[in-house]
């Protein structure tokens, strides 16, 4: 999701001619959009009308991919000159971030508070260094060695209120829960390293177009077979909460990742990192009353932490 040298960032910004305040609203709308998701995904999934969150992310992921598809149409064409590795890698890496890593989690709703999801996703960062040194074969300094043991230590800080009893997860199986989460973070981890020699080869509106595509054609035939019915007469608010998931979670939070990248310093587009998990917990407070457990608060702030000592610059 990098810029060529020849074309200036989305928004006439550039780098060399100071920052726009037009960028500054693109960063804030990540903290913003990035931080409400699993709160809307909740408000989705309590009402009057019974929907799935498999529902949820087919209706998404096939809204935003069409919505995609048809911006990168009008500005780019047709993909030129597209190699079957590329594709065959643009759809792995689909299924692995959004049939995988962003159903999974979007799974956990009806039995985890949307705090909890999201700090339980910013472990994210934490699984991407690690997977970059296994697929790169790098060794890691141990620098990334010692930040990537704090943040484990600090996602034990995170869950294990919510496995001892403490609120946070509803249900008889809040262990389970946990284990799917930090598969989700995983899985979408692995197919963000996974798609990165994707860059410079097929434009950024095209690669989240197809990824979604190909997720929500695996989840339509999923919910075929389990013959889920169709969801029955939902209440304002949970249409409302759909159609921001794919508007905002699906179009405009891409877009304007993009301009970050193109404007910002990798320090700065990476602060979403940071700032999402604080927004989620705030929002899951303020709108739906949720408490997290101060030992969860303190483990983010270690796991966010040591996220900030990988991003530093060596």
């Amino acid at each position: 999701m990098t810029a060529s040298a020849s074309s200036p960032p989305l928004g006439g910004v550039s780098r060399t001619t100071g920052i726009s305040s037009v960028a500054y609203v693109h960063l804030l709308m990540i903290y913003v959009i990035w931080g409400s998701t699993y709160l809307m995904v909740k408000i989705c999934l309590h009402g009057v009308g019974h929907i799935l969150p498999l529902h949820i992310q087919f209706g998404r992921e096939g809204c935003g991919a069409l919505i995609l598809a048809s911006l990168a149409l009008y500005r780019h064409g047709l993909p030129q000159r597209l190699r079957w590795p590329d594709l065959v890698r643009c759809i792995g890496t689909g299924m692995l971030m959004w049939a995988g890593g962003n159903t999974l989690a979007t799974s956990c709703a009806p039995y985890a508070s949307s705090g909890f999801i999201v700090m339980s996703m910013g472990s994210i960062p934490l699984w991407c260094a690690l997977f970059d040194c296994v697929v790169s074969r790098t060794r890691p300094s141990m620098r990334v060695v010692g930040a990537l043991l704090a943040g484990l230590g600090g996602l034990f800080m995170v869950v294990w209120p919510v496995i001892s009893g403490h609120g946070g997860i509803s249900g008889p199986h809040p262990v389970l829960v946990v284990m799917v989460l930090q598969l989700s973070a995983m899985t979408w981890s692995l197919g963000t390293v996974l798609q990165r020699p994707l860059a410079g080869r097929l434009a950024p509106e095209w690669t989240a177009a197809i990824q979604m595509a190909c997720a929500s054609c695996l989840l339509a035939f999923v919910l075929w077979v389990r013959g889920a019915p169709l969801p029955d007469y939902p209440a304002p608010a949970q249409i409302g909460a759909f159609v921001y998931l794919v508007i905002f979670g699906g179009v405009v939070a891409p877009a304007s990742y993009v301009v970050v990248l193109r404007t910002f310093s990798p320090e700065i587009a990476s602060t979403f990192a940071y700032v999402n998990p604080v927004v989620g917990l705030l929002l899951g407070w303020a709108v739906l009353g949720e408490q997290p457990a101060l030992l969860s608060i303190a483990g983010i702030v270690v796991v966010l932490g040591s996220v900030a000592l990988i991003m530093r610059r060596s």
